[in-house]
């Protein structure tokens, strides 16, 4: 490889998983002999989120070459990764690749997405992901990006051997922050992570400003990441989802766009709405409403920002989107039969007028 690279791992209370993820970074091709990469070669930065375990300790012990930041407080993944990304564009790095602390990488990961990077008009790069118990099945083959601000994971637990055997490398909704790499200039052009969102749909809006700026959001099928992956559902994560669902519609959307998403936007709130009652988290879905009412002046401002960087159409973008509902952890059959039909159609539909 002759672009240098910084790899970026945020930290908490992840001892469990960081010396593995580590020890698979330092036996990976492509870099030069220890200590730190030179010109041609990366560096490897950890940002602890003020763990409340031994994570920074093994870090500083175990891998003494890394460059470790300790918080004194948690800063969420956006907070940590912009630390960690400002640090590595600071060194002259030309690639950034984020890299969740529960993840182990191939020996050949590094050139094979650098590989894909370097292609016409590409962007943003995701690494494929496997699951790391079962290394047979996928974990996550580039993201769905759904045209009503959900995001959700594609060909989840589906037999590796069908994206391994041939696959050239291929679009993607969004990319996986457990496995993405951003070229420097995508940075310098859109911008880091959006702090507001603190934890989750941060690399949705990541991609999201890429591709309006112009950009191609691609996987790497030969770039293999295996990812010790535990669904987890819980009420406070539906917040965060929801809240930032709609920071994401608010900022990336044309106001003629939301004009005519509106209705269907209007009727989909209804039902997360009786969705959050019968979930018990009816508070924290009206939670995610005083905070966007509250921070409404910094979402219009970084609105005007997204859109000043605009070179595609929503029309183009769309043409990226998913209008089926298909999450892969859920089973419903009203979201199956009735619902995602519903929203298919209006897709269809309103694409016309776009």
């Amino acid at each position: 490889m002759s672009n240098r690279i910084a790899i970026i791992v945020v930290t908490y209370n992840s001892a469990k998983w960081i010396a593995n993820c580590l020890r698979s970074v330092f036996s990976a091709k492509g870099r030069p002999d220890l200590p730190l990469g030179g010109a041609s070669g990366w560096d490897v930065i950890v940002v602890d989120n003020a763990s409340s375990d031994n994570s920074a300790d093994i870090v500083e012990l175990e891998f003494p070459q890394v460059d470790l930041i300790r918080l004194k407080e948690n800063t969420g993944f956006v907070g940590g990764n912009n630390l960690g990304i400002e640090r590595a564009l600071s060194k002259g790095c030309d690639y950034v690749f984020l890299l969740n602390p529960d993840t182990e990488i191939e020996p050949n990961c590094l050139p094979e997405i650098i590989k894909v990077a370097e292609k016409d008009k590409v962007g943003i790069v995701q690494a494929m992901l496997l699951l790391g118990k079962e290394r047979n099945l996928t974990n996550n083959v580039g993201n769905a990006l759904h045209y009503l601000g959900f995001g959700f994971v594609k060909h989840y637990r589906e037999h590796a051997s069908q994206w391994l055997n041939g696959v050239e490398p291929l679009e993607i909704g969004y990319a996986s922050g457990a496995a993405m790499l951003i070229k420097r200039d995508v940075l310098e052009k859109i911008g880091v992570l959006d702090k507001k969102l603190f934890s989750y749909n941060e690399d949705q809006d990541l991609c999201w400003r890429a591709r309006l700026a112009g950009y191609k959001i691609m996987l790497a099928p030969k770039a293999i990441v295996y990812h010790y992956y535990e669904f987890s559902r819980n009420k406070l994560k539906f917040y965060w989802n929801e809240r930032n669902r709609w920071v994401l519609l608010l900022q990336n959307y044309s106001v003629k766009t939301l004009l005519l998403l509106s209705p269907i936007l209007f009727a989909i709130e209804l039902m997360m709405l009786v969705y959050s009652l019968l979930g018990g988290w009816l508070h924290l879905k009206l939670k995610s409403y005083t905070w966007i009412i509250a921070q409404s002046s910094l979402i219009l401002r970084d609105r005007r920002h997204v859109q000043s960087m605009r070179k595609l159409s929503d029309k183009e973008v769309m043409q990226h989107m998913d209008s089926k509902l298909e999450m892969s952890e859920v089973s419903n059959p009203i979201l199956k039969y009735i619902v995602s039909p519903f929203v298919q159609t209006y897709f269809e539909i309103v694409k016309i007028f776009i």
